[in-house]
């Protein structure tokens, strides 16, 4: 009787090992890398995208230092969605450029973040002193952070950063601290007066 519980339990987790590493191996062979790396500082957020989509970049986690909400939700388009200044995240969504968002606040904002109506808390993430799992429209996994608490990520992210709201050489300072590598960045520079 025993024997057939550990045959039976040996074979579910073997099972699950092969399902875990045939989906990563998916979700890996489907994340596109730019090659090289590079900074690229833009005057609208449509051209981060149009960088993205000129180094084909596929299913990337987006470190992203900018204001909440950048996406609110499925827009009313009339035809295919289009990029427009506004939703820059969620067109990079639509077009699988993005699959993962890290969504930095600034510590010192941290609780007055958490106190906006629009922020969709699902849960807090317990391993970090300061991070929180995020709702949105799109079923996107979206983690806000702040930079203190901000992890480690094991594959190269795509980084955002608006120089509006973070000072860039702060930003990649950190992401230097941290081990985070980042084959494009991008800083948003408002030129408008």
């Amino acid at each position: 009787m025993y024997r057939h519980s550990t045959a039976y339990s040996l074979a579910a987790t073997a099972i699950l090992v092969t399902v875990l590493s045939v989906v990563n191996l998916h979700g890996n062979s489907n994340r596109i890398f730019a090659p090289g790396k590079e900074t690229v500082t833009v005057d609208s957020p449509e051209k981060a995208y149009a960088l993205w989509q000129q180094k084909r970049v596929k299913g990337r986690t987006l470190l992203l230092f900018d204001n909440y909400p950048h996406m609110r939700g499925r827009f009313n388009y009339q035809g295919e969605p289009r990029l427009e200044r506004s939703n820059l995240v969620e067109f990079s969504i639509f077009n699988n450029v993005i699959r993962k968002i890290y969504f930095v606040v600034p510590d010192a904002a941290w609780d007055d973040f958490l106190r906006k109506d629009t922020t969709k808390v699902i849960k807090a993430i317990p391993e970090m002193k300061k991070g929180v799992s995020l709702y949105n429209l799109n079923g996107m996994p979206m983690v806000a952070t702040t930079p203190s608490s901000l992890p480690h990520l094991s594959e190269q992210a795509l980084v955002y950063i608006n120089s509006g709201v973070f000072d860039p050489a702060e930003v990649q300072q950190l992401i230097s601290q941290k081990e985070i590598t980042s084959d494009i960045t991008v800083i948003y520079q408002d030129n408008r007066k």
